[in-house]
């Protein structure tokens, strides 16, 4: 009796370790569950706070190109219509020359009728009170279209003053226009003179591209060492272009880091990957740079695959892995200048 009593209670208690463990196991579950949940979403937090930056970035620069378009247009109307007034200010000007000129002959005219006057005058009467009040009054009448004649004249070079001005206003505004939209082309220009044709520019819009596989592994954002050296001296060239050159330096909007991918694999993953290397090349420069202009204009973006490189209308996923340095120009001093040139060339008329 008593054995059977012992193997009862060794057996509860077995049962109740059991249960126990079974309990503990499942509060373990439970917890790993509660936590990746909170891991799962914070990284969709993060991923969507990424993808809303990107769309708001395309979105600002897609504006600036949009003010741009705008203020070209209206700069164009309006030197069409400073061409077409000229013309018109040509024609009068013209048309006043003739007028003068007839004036001219109606002066000689009236001249000769003046001289046959007096002869006929001395001819018909021979009272000379009465010839002198004719002859005055003839004097005077000639006298009368002579000013005539001068005010005309004094008319047509002011005419000729305005036009010189308004042309010589025109052939300013237009240096001043070609001066300001030609930056551009002159800092692509002096980036391919420094540096040469070690690396890839842009010929359009003058960006460094990089390719990912020189500087990084495949799926990491971790610079490879060897790569870094070189990196840094062409990086260096790049920026000096950009900042030594006061011209450029007060038209500089942003030096923007790019990372670019393939189009393997899903759209978020490879944003974050293109954002992360953009980062590490944004931490490499920060490193050994010690130019306080530089920060102010560094910018760094992963724009995942929607940028590929394009040949023959396929995409080439080798030059699709890439990063791009790429400046951007302010249009606050273009359009301030275009404005001014546009507002002055008004009031003139």
């Amino acid at each position: 009796m008593r054995a059977d009593r012992e193997e009862k209670d060794n057996f509860w208690i077995a049962y109740a370790d059991l249960m126990a463990g079974l309990l503990f196991v499942f509060i373990l579950l439970i917890g790993g569950i509660i936590i990746k949940y909170v891991i799962t979403q914070t990284a969709l937090k993060e991923k969507e706070a990424n993808f809303l930056n990107t769309l708001s970035s395309l979105k600002s620069q897609k504006k600036k190109n949009s003010e741009l378009e705008a203020l070209n247009k209206i700069f164009s109307d309006r030197l069409n219509e400073l061409d077409i007034e000229t013309k018109n200010l040509k024609q009068q000007n013209s048309f006043y020359i003739i007028e003068m000129d007839e004036l001219k002959r109606v002066v000689d005219s009236l001249n000769d009728q003046n001289s046959d006057l007096n002869k006929t005058l001395h001819e018909l009467y021979g009272d000379f009170e009465k010839e002198r009040n004719l002859v005055s009054q003839m004097n005077k009448t000639a006298s009368q279209n002579e000013l005539k004649i001068a005010y005309l004249l004094e008319q047509i070079s002011a005419k000729d003053t305005s036009i010189n001005k308004i042309l010589n206003d025109l052939n300013i505004t237009r240096s001043k226009i070609k001066n300001l939209t030609g930056i551009g082309v002159r800092v692509i220009s002096d980036i391919k003179e420094n540096l040469g044709e070690s690396v890839s520019i842009d010929q359009e819009t003058g960006a460094l591209r990089l390719s990912s596989s020189i500087l990084f592994d495949k799926g990491s954002y971790a610079l490879k060492e060897e790569a870094k050296p070189s990196l840094k001296a062409t990086l260096k060239k790049y920026f000096d272009v950009l900042l030594n050159n006061d011209e450029i330096r007060q038209n500089l909007d942003a030096i923007v880091i790019e990372g670019h991918t393939d189009s393997d694999g899903e759209y978020l993953f490879n944003l974050k990957l293109s954002q992360e290397r953009a980062f590490s090349v944004m931490e490499f420069i920060s490193s050994w740079n010690t130019d306080e202009r530089l920060k102010k204009y560094l910018l760094a973006s992963g724009r995942s695959f929607m940028s590929p490189i394009l040949k023959n209308g396929v995409e080439d996923k080798d030059a699709s892995r890439r990063i791009e340095i790429k400046f951007s120009l302010s249009n606050k001093n273009t359009m301030q200048e275009i404005q001014k040139i546009l507002d002055y060339n008004a009031s003139s008329f």
